[in-house]
C-alpha cells in the first residue's frame, strides 16, 4: 500500500550556532523545532514572491 501522505521528510545541514539558536528560540516560544522551520520557509517564501509580484 502507497502512503497518502501529504508530508515530505528532508534532511539539512545547519551551523551548530543556528541549530541552537533555532532551538532556543522555539523553546522560549514552545513550538516544535520542525513546525517552526516549516511557518519560516513559507512565511519567506510567502514574502519573496509578493515582492516579486509587486514588481511586475
Amino acid at each position: 500500500m502507497k502512503d497518502k501522505t501529504t508530508r515530505a521528510r528532508i534532511q539539512v545541514t545547519l551551523s551548530r550556532e543556528l541549530l541552537e539558536r533555532i532551538d532556543a528560540y522555539c523553546t522560549r516560544i514552545g513550538v516544535p523545532r520542525s513546525s517552526w522551520i516549516q511557518i519560516a520557509l513559507a512565511e519567506t517564501l510567502d514574502q519573496r514572491e509578493s515582492m516579486k509580484d509587486g514588481n511586475r
